[in-house]
């Protein structure tokens, strides 16, 4: 099953997409907050790929509980799996985005010049994802 996973953000919202058959999680975008307009859009992009599945970001602490934000994510969620007509789950996203900028970093990944999209987000997505699947093979 195609999965679309979403970081959630309060300025920008990061996509990845894995392979028909859940192995691979792969970056995609990192797109604009723009509240419905997003929505649209992403519904229009889960659409394009194939995909058969909503994952997004649920913003936790380290104890577990739901962060400032973990509400909008949840909101946010929900509205796009209505207007793609795809089944929603959520993932604790705790970590991910810093996990994300240490891969890149080890990839040797250089300074954004002005104006170039920063890829962390779409990163941090991809693990979130990769972090799904392999709780799914492990039946978790």
């Amino acid at each position: 099953m195609r999965w679309m996973a979403i970081d959630h953000g309060l300025k920008r919202i990061g996509v990845a997409f894995c392979d028909e058959m859940e192995i691979l999680a792969s970056p995609y975008a990192v797109l604009p907050m723009e509240g419905e307009a997003s929505i649209e859009k992403l519904a229009a992009l889960a659409k394009m790929e194939g995909a058969a599945a909503l994952l997004v970001g649920l913003p936790l602490h380290h104890d577990g509980a739901e962060s400032e934000t973990a509400a909008a994510a949840k909101e946010f969620g929900r509205a796009l799996a209505d207007r793609a007509g795809l089944p929603l789950e959520f993932i604790n996203e705790h970590l991910t985005s810093v996990e994300a900028a240490r891969m890149l970093s080890g990839r040797g990944k250089k300074r954004r010049k002005k104006g170039q999209t920063d890829k962390t987000d779409a990163a941090a997505a991809a693990v979130m994802l990769m972090e799904h699947l392999e709780n799914r093979k492990s039946g978790a």
